[in-house]
């Protein structure tokens, strides 16, 4: 088995404390070099991971002949330069999410990974990870019948404090079309229940400033709250709503009404409910054999090793920066916004 050598673009908290355990843990692999935002910060990830090199700039660690993999934990501004950089200097690629800053940076990612022999794969989200075999065998097996609607809400209270410094999830200078969980749930529906054909979309931002490192107030560039509607390409409709000002609990919930019954899956407990023509609710358990696991890393590895299909690859990112820069036309059109975009 030959060994693959990992550079680290961005090692920031998901990287350092999600990917980076579960890559050690695999065989054959070599954690040479990292290059976070500043000096001082790539020192400290160096030490906290053992890694032997600092860049203080990433084309530099691209470029480097040590480097087999470039894991990319940025920022979502810098994942298409990286990617197409890194895929001309013949490297694999990770990229955390979301894919890029919008749908023309990912449609470039998506050839660049296309004229290349090198493996290219996305960040999955781990929400609906737990119980997607299941959801997926229950819509399998007809238990939703024809489905005529959906309907998704994630309320959270992650920017209700105004006085909170300002996020990089809410700059889209950084960020660029993706807010708060958009992109994020159009990946767990597209797995579930296909594309949306087209969109209607509104969104606020409430709290228009809010304080940064510098001591100063910066404008908060991306919404607060969400309210989208589409119809789908198997002819339901869906009502999509997200909030991030609300004085409450988290809630996380997907509901599909079909023709013979209905399915709920709450996100925040992984919990599946049915209803089967007109019955009453019942729960659909997520077992050990049938539970979905966090093998992103690993799936990864297996794929620049012996070839095998990896999801979210490049081809399911562009279908959710797709459906995000939508939701986006929309809101600043007014109007609705058929889909596919290209």
């Amino acid at each position: 088995m030959s060994r693959l050598r990992i550079g680290f673009v961005g090692a920031g908290s998901i990287v350092r404390t999600r990917h980076f355990p579960n890559l050690q843990k695999i065989d054959g692999l070599d954690f040479v070099s990292v290059c976070n935002s500043s000096q001082d910060s790539s020192e400290r990830a160096a030490q906290e991971m053992g890694l032997s090199t600092v860049f203080t700039d990433w084309r530099e660690l691209v470029e480097d002949n040590d480097i087999d993999i470039v894991w990319i934990g940025t920022w979502p501004y810098l994942h298409c330069p990286i990617t197409l950089a890194a895929l001309e200097a013949g490297k694999h690629v990770f990229c955390q999410a979301r894919m890029a800053m919008n749908l023309a940076e990912a449609i470039q990612m998506l050839d660049a990974s296309r004229r290349s022999d090198r493996v290219t794969m996305l960040c999955p989200p781990p929400m609906g990870l737990k119980g997607d075999a299941v959801m997926r065998q229950l819509i399998a097996d007809g238990v939703l019948g024809d489905v005529y609607s959906l309907h998704f809400r994630d309320i959270s209270p992650s920017f209700a404090n105004p006085n909170a410094p300002i996020h990089w999830r809410q700059r889209r200078d950084l960020s660029g079309f993706n807010t708060l969980t958009v992109g994020i749930y159009a990946e767990v529906i597209h797995r579930w229940f296909g594309y949306a054909k087209s969109v209607t979309a509104e969104a606020k931002t409430f709290i228009p400033e809010r304080p940064d490192s510098e001591g100063g107030r910066t404008a908060v560039t991306r919404p607060d709250v969400v309210l989208a509607l589409t119809e789908m390409e198997n002819g339901a409709l869906m009502r999509w709503e997200w909030t991030s000002l609300a004085s409450c609990e988290p809630i996380s919930v997907l509901e599909a009404f079909g023709g013979r019954g209905s399915l709920c899956y709450d996100f925040i407990g992984d919990e599946i409910l049915v209803a089967k023509e007109g019955r009453e609710w019942e729960a659909a358990l997520i077992t050990p054999e049938n539970e979905r696991l966090w093998t992103v890393e690993q799936d990864f590895i297996a794929a620049v090793r012996e070839g095998k299909d990896v999801h979210p690859n490049f081809e399911d990112g562009v279908k959710y920066m797709e459906l995000t820069e939508a939701v986006f036309r929309s809101v600043e059109s007014g109007r609705r916004i058929d889909l596919p975009l290209v």
